[in-house]
């Protein structure tokens, strides 16, 4: 029997590493999407991206469908915090985007995407006039590529377009039984976190874990954290 397959961006360290180890003990096969490749975890495949680079995720996109890979669950956890703003939105916003873009023929029916998201990305605590585009009804990809071109904001303006990206998946992969879904860590004790964060590494990945392992009854299109739905 075929182990089911996981791809997780930023897996060489913090959240993203943690859950490569938990779903390598759980019997999956991960794939860690790093941009150094020797930094990937122990039992995973590394494949080197860098986020950042759209030319580097379409060679990651090009490797995977030469390899006639399958994807289960694709886990966008890679993403930037104290960073100019621009870098901020390539990373955590346009990243994703295009990487599940140049990956969708590759999802599994029924696969989980999980856009790792944040409780400092809640809507109500954006801007009006951004909170206002990232809840049209209209949204489309198209319209959030512009934003994280425009990157009107810093970390937490990026995790809400993060939400409203996964909004967006979640309609465009529903008739395929894929389970989308923004899903936030909490503040966990992670370089980017910092030592006095109030979660462990363990609790953030427990987390999404969570919604890797959703039912094909489960949400999708929803904000999460540790499996309750959060604004």
């Amino acid at each position: 029997m075929n182990k089911p397959t996981a791809l997780i961006t930023g897996a060489s360290r913090g959240i993203g590493r943690e859950l490569a180890r938990t779903l390598v003990a759980q019997g999956w096969q991960v794939l860690a999407a790093v941009r150094d490749t020797a930094a990937a975890p122990p039992g995973t495949q590394a494949e080197r991206v860098d986020m950042a680079d759209p030319d580097s995720i379409a060679a990651l996109a090009r490797r995977l469908q030469a390899g006639n890979w399958r994807l289960d669950a694709l886990v966008n956890n890679a993403g930037v915090y104290e960073a100019p703003a621009r870098l901020v939105w390539d990373v955590n916003v346009r990243g994703p985007l295009l990487l599940t873009q140049a990956l969708e023929s590759l999802l599994a029916p029924g696969a989980r995407v999980v856009m790792v998201g944040s409780g400092l990305g809640r809507m109500s605590a954006q801007p009006r006039k951004l909170a206002q585009r990232l809840c049209a009804p209209g949204l489309s990809l198209d319209d959030i590529a512009r934003l994280a071109q425009e990157a009107p904001g810093g970390y937490g303006a990026s995790k809400a377009a993060v939400t409203a990206l996964a909004r967006v998946y979640a309609a465009r992969l529903k008739p395929r039984g894929i389970l989308v879904n923004a899903i936030s860590p909490g503040w966990v004790r992670t370089d980017m976190g910092g030592p006095g964060a109030p979660r462990s590494v363990q609790q953030g990945a427990a987390s999404l874990l969570w919604g890797v392992n959703l039912p094909p009854d489960g949400p999708s299109g929803g904000v999460f954290e540790d499996g309750v739905a959060i604004d």
